[in-house]
This record gives C-alpha cells, sequence and structure tokens, in this order.
C-alpha cells in the first residue's frame, strides 16, 4: 500500500486503541496521530520510502541500516529451500514480520518512559503520520498550508504530552498504539500482490520467508480498492471516536 493509505488506516487503528483501553478524548485523539506514524515504521527498511525520508540524512542511515540487518536476518534465517533461490532480503521482510512490530512498540514504550523522549516522540509520529495523510487531501486548500496543519497538530500533541505528565498516554499505551499501527501497515502489505511474512519465523511449506497475501490482493497504488480503503479509514475514525469515547462528566 502506499503511505498515504498506511497513515490513513493507522489513524483509524489509533483512534480504536485508545477508545478499548477506555481513554479520554484527548489522549485518543494523541493514540490517533501516533498511530498514523507508527503505520510507517515497517517501512524503514527502504531509504527511499516517507519514513526513510522524513528525517533526511538521520532516517536515511537509519533506514539503510535496517535493510542491511534484514538481509543478514534473511540469510541466517533462510531454509534450504530458500538458499537454493536466494532473495534479496531488504525490503518487506524483517520489519514487516510480526516480532518487528512488537520491537517498535517497546522502544517507543521505553522512549515514552522519559518525559522528554515522551513528547518528541508524540511530535515525531504526528507529524510524519499527519503530514502523511494531509498529502491525500487534496481538495484542502494547497499542499504547504495542508503540511503547516499538520505540523502545528503535531507540535500542540507534543507540547500537551509534555504538558500533561500523568493525563497524557500511559508509556504501554503509546508502545501498544505503535505495535498496532506497525501491525496495520503489516496487514495493509498483506492485501497486495507482494505479500508479507505473516508467520516469521516459523516454517510454513519449507520457507521461512514465505509471503503471505491476500487471495483478492490488488497492486499497490493502481486499485480502488486502496482508495476505499484509505477514504474509509479517514471517515470511520472519528465515527470510532464519537462512539467509543466517554462524554466528560457534567458539573
Amino acid at each position: 500500500m502506499m503511505g498515504t493509505s498506511h497513515a490513513a488506516t493507522g489513524v483509524l487503528a489509533g483512534s480504536a486503541v485508545g477508545v478499548l483501553c477506555d481513554a479520554g478524548l484527548l489522549v485518543t485523539l494523541m493514540c490517533a496521530a501516533i498511530g498514523a506514524g507508527a503505520a510507517l515504521l515497517p517501512d524503514l527498511d527502504e531509504p527511499g520510502s516517507t519514513v526513510g525520508r522524513s528525517l533526511g540524512r538521520v532516517t536515511e542511515l537509519v533506514s539503510t541500516g535496517l535493510r542491511d540487518l534484514s538481509r543478514r536476518v534473511y540469510l541466517r534465517t533462510a531454509t534450504e529451500w530458500e538458499a537454493a533461490d536466494p532473495k534479496d532480503g531488504g525490503h518487506r521482510h524483517l520489519t514487516h514480520t510480526v516480532p518487528a512490530c512488537l520491537v517498535f512498540g517497546l522502544v517507543a514504550a521505553a522512549l515514552a518512559f522519559v518525559p522528554l523522549g515522551a513528547a518528541l516522540l508524540v511530535f515525531a509520529m504526528s507529524a510524519l503520520g499527519l503530514g502523511t495523510v494531509a498529502r491525500s487531501l487534496r481538495r484542502w486548500s494547497t499542499r504547504r498550508k495542508r503540511k503547516r496543519v499538520a505540523l502545528l497538530i503535531a507540535a500542540a500533541f507534543g507540547a500537551g504530552m509534555l504538558l500533561a505528565g500523568d493525563s497524557g498516554p500511559a508509556p504501554w499505551l503509546v508502545g501498544l498504539t505503535v505495535s498496532t499501527g506497525a501491525l496495520t501497515h503489516v496487514l495493509g502489505d498483506w492485501l497486495t500482490r507482494s505479500g508479507v511474512p505473516l508467520a516469521w519465523p516459523f516454517r510454513v511449506r519449507g520457507k521461512r520467508w514465505w509471503m503471505f497475501s491476500s487471495p483478492l490482493a490488488f497492486h499497490t497504488g493502481k486499485s480502488p480498492v486502496e482508495t476505499g480503503i484509505r477514504v474509509g479509514a479517514l471517515l470511520c475514525s472519528p465515527v470510532v471516536m464519537v462512539l467509543g469515547v466517554p462524554l466528560p462528566p457534567v458539573a
């Protein structure tokens, strides 16, 4: 799926996490923004991706390192069947596994234990995710204005996290939201024809890197199904919040 579609589904996933964890409206909104950014994290194995270019040289180096790590892990864990016809093992391999999604969440939770780290994490995930979503809203003003609005919202969430203290999302909730957003990305790519190694590190038909794909798989960026998923996720997110977030008590 395209980055804009991943970010949109991340918004919905983050909203659902906030609602299911019985968070308040502000925390649920933060979870939605965090989920949008987290839904782009698995593509850190590709330096040319949206997340790989998000912080310039910094994320480019991280992406290059993760891609190389993915290749090494692929070669180390490949079965004899895969070794006979090896793949590149870079993009859509290690970071597109369920264990990787858990690791993303654990790292996020660890950062969220540090007050400044939590604020920076919320800002970074929100800016990345909301900025990517804004790219798809072409009918709403110019692209520059949309990016500015997304950045302002992300800055507000980051500042809110810094000032909220115990009232903000707990570290475990931040970690859960990041893991859920990353898993949403993996499941989104499962819907495409390239598939993802959902069962890794377990063997399937003699392979550890068996690429699972949906029976109704589509081409990335070329299907109205993906457009429908993106639009549907953005429309459903506020509905989930309205129906699921408890109203504040009346004084």
